[in-house]
């Protein structure tokens, strides 16, 4: 047996496994937390249906698509590409596979999602008892493989059409909807003690104030710089001319804003995991503030909008369809 044909077997494998850990951390709890002898059990396929439950159905869908729907589909999908990597004959499904992976590939957003669980078993400190449950750690092995098989298989290019007007009024909404994303509080914290609601920056402010400067600075980067950096970036590579003296840089920021700008959804998978965990009634709520929507939907234009910036020579991954 060659060494291609021992690698895309490992590979499979691994991909079958992931499929296979990805359905335990949808439906297992990601952790058991308890307040005055109540208990609650947070699932990641309830993340969208805390949002949905407080009318929240913007949130909802966001969060239905880039936690469940695209990493789902990426696991059922993956295998076919293993496998049709190294077959001379064409396999059933995979230019199909290769299309919704190479599409999904920037929603779907493991690594993320995974450190927002962190970050919220963290918060969950000052709230109540918390203590990580079984499907935490299927979340941990299923984010990591995926991690890897993205890396380790070649994808398309995604065929975008490139439309600078679109980028602009794309560009141009994202940036108008970080003012109230950054105004209007993000998270309301209800309990017997009364009622919270903390900004961007106010959360980033309470991280640090009980010494938590690592996951606040974490927080602060992903929430604060990311997003006014990437739409100062997306301005400049419209703004620039595309010439032999600029492209190389422009291609590198291109490439480095798709890597980063998932990092801004942190804040919402936050909430929302913190929102299914912490549901205790009277006693203790969590809810997504009206800032929420805004910067979700602002992150989301602000990667549509890179998406419509045109650059010819930028280059990802390939692999010739099959």
């Amino acid at each position: 047996m060659s060494h291609t044909q021992t690698e895309s077997k490992s590979l499979l494998a691994l991909a079958i496994t992931g499929l296979v850990c990805w359905g335990f951390a949808l439906y297992l709890p990601l952790s058991q937390v308890s307040k005055f002898g109540l208990i609650n059990l947070g699932r990641l396929i309830s993340v969208g249906e805390s949002f949905r439950n407080n009318g929240q159905h913007i949130l909802a869908l966001v969060t239905d698509l880039t936690i469940v729907v695209f990493p789902t589909l990426l696991f059922l999908l993956l295998p076919i590409i293993v496998i049709s990597q190294n077959r001379t004959s064409p396999v059933p499904g995979a230019r199909f596979a290769f299309s919704i992976c190479a599409a999904g590939k920037e929603w779907a957003m493991p690594e993320v999602l995974m450190l927002s669980a962190l970050v919220a078993f963290i918060k969950l400190g000052d709230l109540a008892t918390a203590e990580f449950d079984t499907g935490f750690y299927f979340l941990l092995a299923s984010s990591l493989i995926l991690i890897y098989l993205l890396r380790a298989v070649r994808l398309p290019k995604p065929r975008l059409r490139g439309s600078r007007n679109a980028a602009w009024a794309l560009l141009i909404s994202a940036t108008i909807l970080l003012v109230p994303a950054n105004v209007l509080p993000i998270m309301e914290v209800r309990s017997v003690s009364g009622t919270s609601r903390s900004t961007i920056i106010g959360g980033v402010a309470d991280l640090s104030g009980h010494g938590l400067w690592g996951i606040a600075s974490i927080v602060f980067i992903a929430s604060i710089l990311v997003p006014f950096g990437k739409i100062g970036s997306v301005a400049w590579l419209l703004f620039s001319e595309k010439n032999s003296a600029t492209l190389e840089r422009q291609n590198r920021i291109h490439r480095a804003l798709h890597v980063i700008g998932r990092w801004s959804m942190l804040d919402i998978f936050l909430i929302g995991i913190l929102a299914g965990l912490v549901d205790f009634g009277a006693i203790a709520t969590i809810q997504a503030g009206p800032a929420a929507p805004a910067f979700a939907a602002s992150v989301v234009l602000t990667i549509l909008a890179l998406n419509k910036v045109d650059h010819p020579n930028f280059q990802l991954q390939t692999q010739p369809t099959p």
